[in-house]
């Protein structure tokens, strides 16, 4: 009866609250492409509940899906929100409606999903097993299967495999479970006797098997799907970034370890990891080419040690040395300035160079004759810089000197273009980057040296014999032939500020070449990476669309006259034509390659066969198991035995006969660092009267001081 005594109004209202108590409200939904993506900050990623634990080939263990959302979210800088979703057939509503952006749940591209959503390239490749309890009389082909009843869940790929064997075997029995039921909950299913038998993907029955003693793999039922993230079908900017970020990891595997040996480390691997930054004094990629005055002396040091040099570039100057002493590079080389600070986290090499410290105005602007004409002043510098130090030591002396703090992700010669422009009143910058400017043309001009300073090389502080042979370099070509050269050519002459400055220098543009747009279309049409076919389009031709070889070989990618017939195209001087021969000729390349190989491998071995020829390659990989070389991987394996297919003892005996082993050799490392260094410095590549904040609006001593510039 006590119902009767509350009014109307007020058990309405209670009933309001226990209605909004038991249904939440519903997440927002959105199903733009990238670009909102980008303006909200946010990247959500649908997945399972839990994280599947997934033992790859290189035997290092990972949580596969759970990873892959979050280097995708880092890589395109925006906050990873997790979506978890027990049932396959509500990820792909979520994903449709817009509550989610990507599936990431080792989902398997079938002819269905396809009609229906848009997936990436294939992070994996697995095989598809029949799971049943142990036993004497276990089924061992597809005539077995007759009679026999296998459940799974209607929206998996396992039930498409099954209807295709149902055409061979009318009698198998196809059950169907609810959407809800995960692989864990079919395996214990038929570990109890609830079901005759299930499928399974072979990473997920690897993680899961050793928890079921009784059950038995007696046959392998498809080989070789692949698994791949699913993304809205008109997402078509998302998903172009979302396969550049899928290829790049899988070919640059090799830079995801970190190393802080010393260097008979770096020897044993050959390669010297310099830790750089993407601007006009250091390091930067004009027309596919890698140039700059500190790659030039590292790259000389490099090759006296017999070291490939690969370029890391973190994404603000800040991070330089805890790159280094994270073991993600081995050497900073960046035109840093050697101070206290610094020489508490890393040990310098002696100095290569000395510069001045000038206080920079525009050239119009009024003199600074003293020190003290900077009181009142506006100075614009890093946080991470040695300008900042300097300054902060000037600020009790000098009052009401103002230090404007940029991000740390911006150049000084950004901030000298502001000071150019008006925008800022005063910078901070060292006397070989103005004469840079200068020689480019801008009106700037030194106010006032403060005074000299000495740039040097880091390197972890227990990194003794790579430090002595830094020291014995620097000590050899200091004040040397090839030294001068390099300052006349990158600090005085007028062609090599040009391409500092010129358009098609890819920090500036974020251009590779003349060609991208193409690159990026017949990329995207055959599953390749767009830098990757630049990087092989640059070591070909060098960008030289009527290029021909000596053996005839044709246009940018120089395609011989056959093989584009074969493959349909006439006019390979065309780029287009050109590109497009290419590019279908690499992917038909890659799939003669067991799938069950690394991506990585793969490509590798096509380019060598795309340079030398396909028998070669497989004679190369022959020769190597024969060595007791893993015939699998390119780098120290395969391409050991390239090499020997020049020698009559190797190649008289070998299928396909001679070959210039060391053609294929070069080739492929050359497109390696290429694309290598392609990859870094487009992640860095941000055109500054675009993107750049110009200030990160805090005036004064910053919270932190560390890694000044």
């Amino acid at each position: 009866m006590l119902h009767r005594m509350i009014p109307p109004a007020l058990m309405f209202l209670c009933a309001f609250v226990q209605c909004s108590e038991k249904q939440p409200i519903p997440p927002p939904k959105y199903t733009g492409d990238l670009p909102e993506l980008q303006a909200r900050g946010i990247l959500r990623v649908i997945v399972r509940p839990d994280p599947i634990t997934y033992m790859p080939r290189q035997a290092e263990q990972v949580t596969l899906n759970y990873d892959i959302a979050r280097g995708l979210a880092e890589a395109l800088k925006l906050n990873l929100e997790i979506v978890k979703v027990k049932s396959y057939s509500q990820m792909m509503e979520k994903l449709l409606t817009g509550e989610g952006d990507i599936v990431a749940a080792s989902l398997t591209i079938t002819p269905d999903r396809e009609k229906r959503a848009a997936f990436s390239v294939p992070y994996l490749y697995v095989d598809e097993y029949l799971v049943t309890a142990s036993g004497d009389s276990l089924p061992e082909t597809i005539a077995d299967l007759a009679g026999m009843e296998i459940c799974v869940r209607q929206s998996s790929s396992y039930y498409q495999t099954l209807v295709k064997i149902q055409q061979q075997v009318p009698s198998l029995v196809i059950n169907t479970v609810p959407e809800t039921l995960g692989i864990e909950n079919l395996l214990e299913g038929v570990a109890r006797g609830q079901y005759a038998a299930t499928v399974s993907d072979a990473h997920l029955w690897h993680t899961l098997s050793g928890s079921y003693d009784s059950l038995a793999v007696p046959m392998v039922l498809v080989e070789e799907r692949p698994l791949a993230l699913m993304m809205r079908p008109n997402d078509t900017k998302l998903k172009l970034v979302v396969d550049e970020y899928l290829l790049a990891h899988q070919f640059t595997r090799h830079r995801q370890q970190t190393f802080t040996d010393d260097l008979p480390g770096l020897k044993e691997r050959r390669r010297l990891r310099m830790i750089t930054r993407n601007n006009a004094m250091t390091y930067f990629i004009h027309r596919g080419q890698q140039i700059g005055f500190e790659y030039e002396l590292m790259k000389r040091f490099a090759s006296q040690h017999g070291l490939r040099l690969e370029i890391v570039i973190p994404d603000s100057h800040a991070e330089l040395l805890s790159y280094l002493n994270e073991g993600k590079g081995d050497v900073v080389a960046a035109a840093m300035t050697i101070t206290p600070e610094r020489r508490a986290k890393a040990t310098f090499a002696h100095p290569y160079n000395e510069v001045d410290e000038l206080v920079v105005v525009h050239a119009d602007k009024d003199s600074i004759n003293s020190i003290q004409d900077l009181a009142g002043r506006t100075i614009h510098v890093r946080a991470s810089s040695s300008f900042y130090t300097t300054l902060t030591a000037l600020r009790d002396s000098i009052a009401g000197i103002e230090i404007a703090l940029v991000p740390d992700d911006v150049e000084t010669e950004e901030i000298l273009e502001r000071v150019e422009e008006g925008i800022y009143d005063l910078t901070l910058c060292d006397s070989n980057l103005l004469d840079v400017e200068r020689a480019y043309g801008r009106q700037l001009k030194a106010a006032l040296s403060i005074k000299p300073t000495v740039l040097g090389w880091a390197v972890r502080k227990d990194n003794s014999e790579l430090l002595s042979a830094l020291n014995e370099y620097v000590k050899q070509e200091k004040g040397g032939l090839f030294f001068n050269m390099m300052k006349k050519r990158y600090f005085k002459s007028t062609r090599a500020v040009a391409r500092a400055k010129d358009s098609m220098r890819v920090g500036l543009s974020g251009q590779l070449s003349p060609y991208d747009d193409l690159a990026k279309k017949y990329a995207s049409q055959y599953g390749q990476d767009w830098r990757l076919i630049t990087a092989q389009m640059y070591q070909e031709s060098r960008f030289d669309p009527e290029a021909v070889s000596w053996v005839g070989a044709q246009g940018l990618m120089q395609v011989m006259p056959s093989t584009g017939q074969d493959l349909g195209f006439i006019d390979l001087h065309e780029p287009q034509e050109g590109i497009h021969a290419g590019v279908k000729y690499m992917r038909q390349l890659i799939n003669r390659f067991d799938h069950k190989l690394p991506m990585e491998e793969r490509i590798r071995f096509a380019l060598a066969s795309y340079n030398v020829g396909y028998g070669h390659v497989l004679d190369a990989r022959r020769l190597a198991r024969e060595k007791g070389w893993d015939s699998n991987r390119w780098f120290g394996n395969v391409e050991r035995a390239m090499r020997l297919l020049s020698q009559p003892d190797y190649y008289e005996r070998a299928r396909y006969g001679f070959c210039r082993g060391g053609q294929p050799v070069h080739y492929v490392e050359n497109i390696q660092r290429f694309y290598d260094a392609y990859v870094e410095v487009l992640n860095t590549a941000i055109p500054a009267k675009v993107t750049r904040p110009l200030s990160s609006g805090i005036v004064g001593p910053p919270p932190t001081a560390e890694d000044r510039r």
